[in-house]
């Protein structure tokens, strides 16, 4: 009996403090947005109101453009340091020190510094950005919404709590260098089904734009609180030990500012132009039209946020891997996370693309899911899209950047390609430009330097880390292509 006990207890905790599941859990749980939130938004609201929400949506996810690849960049040098690096320059799995493990104090204090001091200006550019860009392509939408000066005001409340929390990220950076992801994934669990649960409670009883978006930024203003507190409470008071008050090293900051430039051009040219071309859709398009294709690169983006925690919960500890030159420890976590990445987003494109119409029937949507046609191509342009982006993280731990080349490149290709099919193919030219461009660059690229970076063959690694899951993709594609032709 004590054995089973004791076996029990070791799985619990063994569960418990696992950066993957504790990461799985917290994007399951804003998963759950997709259950709850969305049949009720697309019952309750109207096309118009539907379209403001998901661009708010949108506009979430381009803060990323604000701060230019600061924030991965950040994360990066704290495990570095936080792993006892001696330096934040490029690190080489062959000239690694095999460091000890204990935190560089001064390093830390260097890296925290230069963060708050380059938060404080970001986030200014981030209001004057949204203020000024974000206001100007809400003016069509905002004619069609339900209630023109409720969709203002909803916008000022969301502008005023984005910024606080941009700031706020700062924290969140040292959280996950210090390997702390199962620690915050937990706890951003209970905060994601708050966030659910009042959201559910607004859309039932008093459902508007207005109150959606208040309760919503209200979670994340208590996230942002959440991650000040926790920063003084780990490893007992890191945080409060470093001199965060260091002044401004340009030689330090020209440092730090090398890889982040390059990461915020790739943010820019990738993630950007993706949610972009979404914005510009909206001025041009119908308001169903739009609808239906902001809702469906919505639920893509659901499904890959929650395919994405066995890979990216893992980043920290590969760039403490790289520090104490531990190639076989490093390369195992990159295969167990791309393939179980690869299979949980195959599987969730397909069982979406499958079951779609079946879903919209059950939530009595106002809005029409888009064509198989359609959600197949923004699958495989994602699959190859994850595909090189994984890999190129994989380099990335090596602090040499080369991400602004990959997607700099990729990305012309990508707008080239969507201009000349547009005409031809309308909305289709979206994902088929994105094909184009990932296949004709970024993913080979990516692949080149990681394969290099962790000395593996190309088939050594994928054939555990992709072979199934793109096997998955190829027999729905002929799924898809037969549904077609009938």
């Amino acid at each position: 009996m004590s054995n089973t006990v004791e076996t029990e207890s070791t799985f619990f905790s063994k569960f418990w403090n696992s950066p993957t599941m504790m990461t799985w859990m917290s994007y399951t749980s804003r998963a759950f947005s997709l259950l709850g939130i969305l049949p009720l938004i697309l019952k309750k609201f109207t096309p118009g109101d539907i379209v403001l929400w998901y661009m708010f949506s949108t506009f979430i996810t381009l803060q990323t453009l604000a701060d230019f690849g600061f924030r991965q960049t950040f994360s990066r040098l704290i495990s570095f340091a936080f792993g006892g690096a001696e330096s934040i320059d490029r690190i080489d799995l062959n000239s690694a020190k095999k460091a000890e493990g204990t935190p560089n104090m001064d390093l830390l204090s260097k890296i925290v510094s230069s963060m708050r001091y380059i938060y404080a200006r970001l986030t200014v550019v981030l209001m004057i950005s949204f203020s000024v860009f974000g206001t100007w392509s809400l003016l069509k939408p905002v004619e069609d919404a339900s209630n023109e000066r409720q969709a203002w005001i909803s916008w000022i409340i969301f502008l005023i709590i984005t910024s606080i929390s941009f700031y706020g990220k700062l924290y969140l950076n040292f959280l996950e260098g210090t390997y702390k992801i199962a620690l915050v994934r937990r706890i951003d669990t209970l905060t994601s089904l708050g966030s659910v649960l009042f959201s559910i409670l607004v859309l039932l009883f008093s459902p508007s734009l207005l109150n959606l978006v208040i309760v919503n930024q209200t979670w994340v203003l208590i996230v942002a609180i959440r991650d000040w507190h926790l920063c003084f409470k780990i490893e007992d008071g890191l945080y409060s030990k470093l001199s965060r008050s260091l002044p401004f090293d340009k030689d330090f900051f020209k440092l730090v500012w090398q890889p982040a430039w390059r990461s915020g051009i790739s943010f820019v040219m990738s993630l950007g132009l993706t949610n972009l071309t979404g914005i510009v859709y909206a001025q041009i398009a119908d308001t169903s039209a739009v609808a239906s294709y902001l809702l469906a690169l919505r639920i893509l983006n659901q499904i890959k946020d929650i395919s994405m925690a066995p890979f990216f919960s893992k980043l920290s500890l590969m760039a403490i891997y790289r520090v104490k030159g531990d190639q076989k420890s490093l390369v195992e976590i990159i295969k167990r996370g791309m393939f179980l990445s690869h299979l949980v987003f195959v599987v969730g494109v397909v069982f979406v693309g499958v079951f779609s119409d079946n879903l919209m029937e059950i939530v009595h949507s106002k809005v029409p899911f888009v064509s198989q046609g359609l959600w197949l191509l923004l699958g495989i342009a994602f699959f190859i899209n994850r595909y090189g982006s994984m890999h190129m993280y994989v380099y990335l731990s090596t602090n040499h950047v080369i991400s602004h080349i990959a997607d700099g490149v990729s990305g012309v290709i990508y707008i080239v390609f969507c201009v000349l099919l547009s005409k031809v193919m309308g909305v289709y030219s979206i994902p088929v430009a994105m094909i184009i461009g990932y296949l004709g660059f970024y993913s080979w690229y990516a692949a080149k330097y990681s394969y290099s970076s962790i000395e593996i063959s190309f088939f050594k690694l994928e054939k555990t880390a992709i072979l199934l899951p793109l096997l998955i993709m190829t027999f729905y594609s002929l799924y898809v292509l037969i549904l077609q032709l009938r």
